[in-house]
């Protein structure tokens, strides 16, 4: 099978992390895939100000920038009016503990990756993001994608644990 395409020539992409060479290397990765526009902040009034002017079409926010963590900023993006408050959120973080992981996946970011990230990894879950759509969940304590993977099998078809079971579907 062939590797996956996308034609990235057209997005718009926000790029927020505190550490000015991570943004510059994730940037260059990016324009490597041919990503059209990469905006660049160093912290979250930064990402702020470019998310309501630029109007990005995807963003990549580290785990916690100098004045506001990523689920501060999550759930901001979040409350803005549509289409603002659809924008796949991708997290990336140095930071794996099961709190700040939490954290942002209940703000209601598409996906966490930890780095050190490579080009392979970040093009996998760029292409996981552009290509399965979740439903958009908005409730009194949660707005963003479904958290529920259920209608994904695991990336080789094989099922891990013996309580995983293929359901059979009528027909």
């Amino acid at each position: 099978m062939g590797q996956p395409r996308l034609n990235l020539s057209k997005v718009h992409c926000l790029l927020a992390d505190r550490d000015q060479f991570t943004r510059g290397l994730v940037a260059q990765i990016l324009r490597g895939f041919g990503m059209g526009s990469i905006q660049l902040a160093g912290d979250g009034a930064q990402a702020r100000e470019m998310v309501l002017q630029d109007r990005p079409d995807v963003c990549f926010i580290e785990g916690a920038l100098p004045d506001i963590s990523a689920a501060g900023m999550i759930n901001w993006i979040r409350q803005q009016p549509p289409p603002l408050r659809f924008i796949p959120i991708i997290v990336l973080t140095g930071y794996t503990q099961l709190k700040l992981i939490s954290e942002a996946r209940d703000s209601g970011a598409n996906l966490v990756v930890r780095k050190p990230i490579s080009p392979r990894t970040l093009f996998d879950r760029l292409t996981w993001v552009a290509n399965i759509q979740r439903p958009f969940i908005e409730t009194g304590t949660f707005l963003g994608p479904d958290r529920r993977f259920h209608d994904v099998p695991p990336p080789d078809d094989k099922f891990k644990r013996e309580t995983d079971i293929v359901a059979e579907l009528p027909g």
